[in-house]
């Protein structure tokens, strides 16, 4: 039963094992999904169980109260949650792309100094063979 417990704190915190739950909406947590995540088949949470009814409760409960805030959310804190998920990923972009640049930069430099060190060396030489 602890292992039930654990798994749906799991899948709370957005930090399921399972990887078909990773994501997943709160309004979708079932007393079956628990029970995959706690590594038993979909049907062992029964309600009929007087040990699993706190726990199915609260499932129950958190998934009513999650699909009402839902519901519930205003039209402008929708939208600013879409902007707030897509500025996330742009800087996310962002950090890639100033990462890439940085490398590159320093491969340019690398191979600036290299091209310097050669024409050193060219300079050098040429004399000898009536260059």
């Amino acid at each position: 039963m602890i292992v039930c417990e654990e798994a749906f704190n799991r899948l709370v915190d957005g930090a399921p094992v399972v990887s078909e739950h990773v994501g997943i909406d709160s309004s979708k947590i079932t007393a079956g999904i628990v029970s995959v995540e706690a590594g038993f088949d979909r049907g062992y949470l029964k309600k009929s169980r007087r040990i699993h009814q706190p726990l199915i409760a609260r499932i129950e409960a958190y998934r009513v109260e999650a699909a009402s805030s839902k519901t519930t959310r205003s039209p402008k804190a929708q939208a600013i949650k879409r902007v707030q998920d897509k500025l996330a990923v742009l800087e996310d972009e962002l950090k890639v792309a100033c990462h890439q640049r940085d490398v590159v930069l320093t491969q340019n430099l690398q191979l600036y100094e290299r091209v310097r060190e050669l024409e050193r060396e060219l300079a050098r030489v040429q004399p000898r063979f009536g260059g």
